[in-house]
């Protein structure tokens, strides 16, 4: 299910005394897709109706990590060459870190006045500002493939079997630890996003656990410093899935989490545990 979406809508002001057209544009949010509709023809300058709202809008699809947009045109999607000039060169200045822009799909129906014509040039705007873009006929097409190209498994977030420390419990449960962090940044929409930071925290909590009990069972020496590492990392997490709940999630702070944190105390703290695990435990 999907969350009740944030919206803004622009008006684009027709400048032919005698047409009653105005050219419209809506915007939601949904998970990391930004859902536009445009309905025109649009006979004024398009760009200078975007609102300001357009701004945080992108802010808080960018700190979700990777995005799409999703274009699509409504009854005529016919424009003027002010139009798509103006559109080219907003485009340009809007988007300059390709690290962060967005996929984008362009939807012209069968039935939209002008698509043939209008829809290569539109294209062409995005090509033009390094965003990678398609076109399409509906919108269910257009889902399936920004979907494709953003919820890609983030490589920090990857397990290798270079993390393994040599217990089968041990590395078990440590690539769960993965596979739920990578459900996070995964999830569509925010609650869906809260409720796999909680189950990352509850079997966090679980694995910290199972390593206490199994270092008091071996008499380990070092159990004190490696619970007190626990509870340091557990902190983290905490804090990290506080600003999950709140929509506050960035990308960044999670990858950080597992990448660094995370696998430091594996390579370190949970190897040494695991080598005297192979030399006590028999």
């Amino acid at each position: 299910m999907r969350p009740t979406p944030d919206s803004s809508t622009a008006n684009s002001i027709g400048d032919d005394s005698n047409s009653s057209a105005i050219g419209r544009v809506d915007y939601v949010i949904e998970g990391r897709i930004l859902n536009t509709t445009a309905t025109g023809p649009f006979k004024h300058e398009l760009i200078a109706a975007i609102p300001g709202a357009i701004s945080g809008m992108i802010t808080k699809l960018r700190a979700r990590g990777k995005w799409a947009q999703i274009l699509t045109f409504r009854s005529n999607c016919l424009g003027s060459p002010n139009v798509i000039s103006d559109l080219s060169t907003y485009l340009k200045l809007r988007y300059t870190d390709p690290s962060t822009n967005p996929v984008t799909a362009l939807v012209f129906g069968p039935a939209v006045i002008g698509s043939s014509i209008m829809a290569p040039q539109y294209l062409q705007c995005y090509l033009g500002a390094g965003i990678e873009s398609q076109l399409f006929d509906d919108n269910a097409s257009a889902l399936a493939w920004v979907d494709s190209k953003i919820y890609q498994t983030s490589e920090k977030l990857r397990w290798k079997d270079d993390y393994r420390v040599g217990n089968a419990d041990i590395d078990e449960q440590h690539q769960e630890l993965f596979q739920r962090a990578h459900n996070i940044l995964h999830a569509v929409t925010n609650a869906e996003q809260a409720h796999a930071a909680m189950r990352l925290f509850e079997y966090t909590r679980t694995h910290f656990s199972f390593e206490e009990e199994y270092m008091r069972r071996l008499r380990y020496p070092e159990l004190e410093p490696h619970r007190t590492l626990h509870q340091e990392l557990s902190k983290k997490l905490s804090s990290i899935s506080s600003c999950i709940a709140k929509n506050e999630m960035v990308k960044e702070d999670l990858e950080d989490f597992m990448s660094h944190w995370l696998l430091i105390h594996i390579a370190t703290a949970d190897k040494k545990l695991a080598d005297y695990c192979q030399e006590h435990d028999r």
